[in-house]
């Protein structure tokens, strides 16, 4: 068996917590814009939908509920889902830039809120739960 790398030794990688268009119905049409803007990055390590809650869930509806008075009134509507995305290191600022503006958000139907090197944070600031693991 293969020795465990050390933290300093594996992949550094940033989690971004964003809105996602009222458009994307399923996990599947938020993928393929993340291959796409993997392309524009020239991204050779995958970007990673870890968590998609569409904008007609409940967790969705409470996340605006508790985001109202953070967030700029004219970033969100008041309908759009949430997404984490894990994004290596080395991107993390030009996939921030793409996301991080109204035309970002008319292009990839994405917007980014919060971004932090730690996933708990992200669920912890746009108020969203852990996902049950599923044994396989």
């Amino acid at each position: 068996m293969a020795k465990k790398l050390s933290k300093a030794l594996r992949g550094k990688r940033r989690w971004f917590g964003v809105a996602v268009s009222p458009q994307v119905k399923v996990r599947g049409e938020l993928e393929n814009t993340l291959e796409l803007l993997q392309e524009i990055l020239h991204c050779e390590k995958n970007l990673k939908l870890m968590d998609f809650f569409r904008s007609s869930s409940d967790v969705a509806k409470s996340a605006h509920t508790n985001l109202e008075n953070s967030l700029p009134s004219h970033s969100l509507q008041g309908d759009e889902g949430f997404a984490i995305i894990q994004v290596p290191h080395e991107v993390s600022a030009e996939f921030r830039k793409l996301l991080d503006n109204e035309s970002g958000y008319s292009e990839y139907s994405m917007l980014s809120i919060s971004m932090s090197g730690k996933i708990r944070l992200i669920r912890q600031r746009l108020n969203l739960p852990k996902p049950k693991r599923t044994h396989r």
